[in-house]
């Protein structure tokens, strides 16, 4: 492996891609996460309706692909700047019809709001595909891991403010109106975040000059390892669009948790996962993407297996059960994003990147935008079948929630076959790195505690 240059420093502008990574996630953080889902469930919407707003986003990011040839004739920076700006005014309309009255049917306004997302979604899904090529690009490949790792770190960070400021506002006012100041924000700082787009320098896109022609899809589909890479996060990601939706009504309907406590625990896990991110970087830039992979799958697995056993019954729905069951998690998500992402980057070929890129990101997020969809409408049927729950002993009861968990669990634990096929011919080997982690790295700890004490050891 290329090993990380200690004195080698991030390209001139790439401060500004971390600010607008910042302003960037405080804004879609409101208008796409935990708050946009909590207002939908205030009005009355169902599993379906939910996961129809989760779904829109990564649907419309299929346009990334007849998106991608302009990007590389038009230059990332115009495409980002035209494409941030015009989506930003449907953050508007939502906060607009977040503020109608109440003699306003609650069906209406949820028409209202899942049209201006559905806009929203077209816009975002054409501008999107040009920033990922764009900082591989800028940033060298010794840096990648680093780059992505405080990339993310920012983008949680911000993300966990925001949420607790959204707990504490909602707290205090918990009308369904008071969402709108939050969609307010939000489009606020989508506008601030295009003032940091255009301060990022220009990258030339590699292959511009064949970028006029039709891109050989057959080819890049079947590169193989970035046919592999796609079937393990395709693989994986179905199973993952069912979190979103599962977790809040397992805490909003099965553990009777509040608004605001929701929005607080899922700013703890923004926080857990900027510091994993912070220091995953640097590993990944020394041992390669594939070990942490496998690791982060160890993590997002025993986090499941909590929730499965708390919506069972067999741990108490208390907070330092949630906050133990999070902190596993959300550091396995943060690791896994670190990693997959890092991979990506490095398998992909500079000739047709923007293509290589586009396709990625339509294929996982059709992925996380058909399922939840499928999820939600088999979440309420299952309510229908499994309305009391099936009880397994004293302390364990199959009910929606627990079954869907279950097949989570097992969807991830299936995972695993396909991660162990992904190539990275630089990577340490995963048995190696969880040698170091599980065995080499706790025995040198116990060392370190014991060494004190063998001056009290007799000879030999």
């Amino acid at each position: 492996m290329n090993a990380l240059n200690p004195s080698a420093a991030m390209p001139r502008g790439v401060l500004n891609a971390y600010l607008f990574q910042i302003f960037n996630a405080i804004s879609w953080s409101l208008v796409l996460g935990t708050p946009i889902l909590l207002y939908l469930k205030k009005l009355g919407a169902s599993a379906t309706v939910l996961g129809m707003a989760v779904a829109l986003i990564p649907l419309f990011s299929a346009l990334q692909i007849p998106a991608a040839s302009f990007v590389e004739r038009m230059g990332y920076k115009t495409f980002m700047v035209r494409g941030w700006s015009s989506r930003s005014i449907f953050i508007l309309g939502i906060a607009v019809a977040a503020l109608l009255p109440e003699s306003v049917s609650a069906s209406l306004r949820i028409t209202l709001v899942l049209g201006m997302l559905t806009c929203f979604a077209v816009v975002r899904g054409i501008s999107m595909c040009g920033f990922l090529p764009w900082m591989t690009r800028l940033v060298p490949e010794y840096l990648r891991g680093i780059y992505v790792s405080r990339d993310s770190m920012c983008m949680n960070l911000a993300i966990a403010g925001t949420m607790l400021l959204s707990s504490a506002w909602i707290a205090i006012f918990p009308s369904s109106r008071a969402y709108s100041i939050l969609f307010l924000l939000s489009y606020l700082f989508a506008m601030a975040s295009v003032v940091f787009i255009r301060r990022i320098p220009e990258a030339q896109p590699a292959g511009t000059r064949e970028s006029s022609s039709r891109p050989p899809w057959k080819e890049i589909i079947l590169y193989r390892p970035f046919l592999r890479y796609i079937a393990f996060t395709v693989f994986f990601n179905a199973f993952v669009a069912a979190l979103g939706i599962i977790w809040v009504l397992l805490m909003k309907d099965g553990c009777g948790a509040s608004g605001s406590l929701i929005l607080g625990l899922s700013a703890y896990a923004s926080v857990i996962a900027a510091f994993a991110s912070l220091l995953t970087g640097p590993v990944a830039d020394r041992v390669g993407s594939r070990p942490l992979l496998a690791f982060a799958s160890g993590l997002v697995i025993a986090a499941q297996c909590g929730w499965m056993s708390l919506a069972a019954g067999a741990l108490p729905p208390r907070a330092p059960a949630m906050f133990g069951i999070i902190t596993f998690g959300a550091t396995g998500f943060a690791v896994f994003a670190v990693a997959s992402t890092r991979l990506l980057m490095g398998i992909v070929p500079a000739m047709g990147r923007t293509h290589f890129f586009a396709l990625s990101n339509v294929a996982n997020s059709l992925t996380l935008g058909l399922l939840p969809v499928l999820w939600g409408m088999g979440f309420d049927a299952l309510g229908r079948v499994v309305s009391v729950g099936v009880p397994l002993g004293q302390h364990w009861i199959w009910n929606r929630y627990s079954l869907v968990y279950a097949v989570i669990v097992m969807g991830f634990l299936g995972s695993l076959f396909l991660q162990r096929r992904l190539d990275e011919p630089r990577a340490m080997l995963t048995e190696e790195f969880m040698r170091i982690v599980f065995i080499q790295s706790p025995a040198r700890v116990i060392n370190r505690v014991l060494s004190p004490l063998r001056r009290f050891l007799p000879p030999g």
